[in-house]
């Protein structure tokens, strides 16, 4: 009976946070368009972590040479973020309106995808041209251009992306901040992150069921494959600059944030804020 006591109160404790995220979306477009913003984003990073650890391990065949190359890959994007945080962040963030970030950073993640794409669909003749003759053999081509599309992924999730969010919540009220900060890192980084591990069991599965192997090109999308997770990484990514334009367009500039901060100050900080929201609530009911 306790159990099934839990049991009831966590579920309607759930039901009781989704109906809570779906009115504070309604009321505030910003957090519903952070929120498909961050799902997309974790299932792009999702299925590109699937897509490295794959090519690597058929251009890498030795155990303690693959442990390295994904330890320096990992170094490099601490690294770089380290460079990107303290370094050009502050920079950007003087010179460049957040609204801007947010429409050019899904845009090299796109092209290396969109890139190995086409190479899956001509077995690379042609379009990797542009590449150093050593690394256009395959698999070195496909590896370091899904290597490429995750290392910019995580330095700019690292460096970029979580100040940028932080940055939207500033001029919104004290419910929008709290509550929509606490959905949106339990609902749609999760989501987003088990939903595409759900997605990429069923392709595993279905693959299996036909005969394909899970390292193999057709099953990681390389030559012959027809696409195979590289489509669904395609999507993933046109998913997350979608999602980032729409995003982009309710952000408000950095401008209008600090007036909108000040006015909030001058009402007596949040505390008259939510004063006003309750009166607001009171009049609706």
């Amino acid at each position: 009976s306790k159990q099934s006591k839990s049991s009831n109160s966590s579920s309607s404790s759930l039901l009781h946070q989704v109906k809570q995220g779906y009115t504070l979306f309604k009321r505030v477009p910003t957090l519903g368009a952070l929120f498909l913003e961050t799902l997309t984003f974790q299932s792009l990073s999702t299925i590109l972590n699937t897509i490295l650890v794959t090519q690597l391990k058929q251009a890498v065949p030795d155990d303690g040479q693959r442990a390295a190359w994904t330890g320096n890959f990992y170094a490099t994007v601490n690294g770089l973020s380290t460079v990107f945080q303290f370094f050009l962040f502050p920079f950007l963030t003087r010179k460049v309106e957040p609204k801007v970030i947010w429409r050019l950073m899904p845009l090299l993640p796109l092209f290396c995808t969109l890139v190995q794409c086409a190479s899956s669909l001509d077995g690379g003749s042609g379009v990797l041209s542009f590449l150093p003759s050593a690394l256009t053999s395959k698999p070195s081509a496909a590896l370091y251009l899904i290597a490429v599309s995750f290392l910019t992924a995580k330095t700019m999730d690292y460096s970029l992306r979580n100040v940028l969010a932080e940055l939207v919540y500033v001029p919104l009220d004290f419910e929008s901040r709290f509550v929509g900060k606490e959905v949106i890192a339990v609902f749609a980084n999760r989501f987003g992150k088990s939903g595409m591990a759900l997605i990429l069991s069923g392709w595993q599965f279905l693959r299996r069921g036909i005969g394909v192997g899970v390292g193999s090109a057709a099953f990681t999308g390389g030559s012959g494959g027809g696409g195979g997770l590289l489509g669904i990484a395609l999507m993933a990514s046109l998913g997350w600059w979608g999602s980032a334009l729409r995003l982009s367009s309710l952000v408000l500039g950095k401008e209008e944030a600090e007036k909108v901060v000040a006015e909030r100050m001058q009402l007596g900080g949040d505390e008259g804020i939510n004063d006003d929201n309750k009166r607001r609530r009171q009049k609706d009911e």
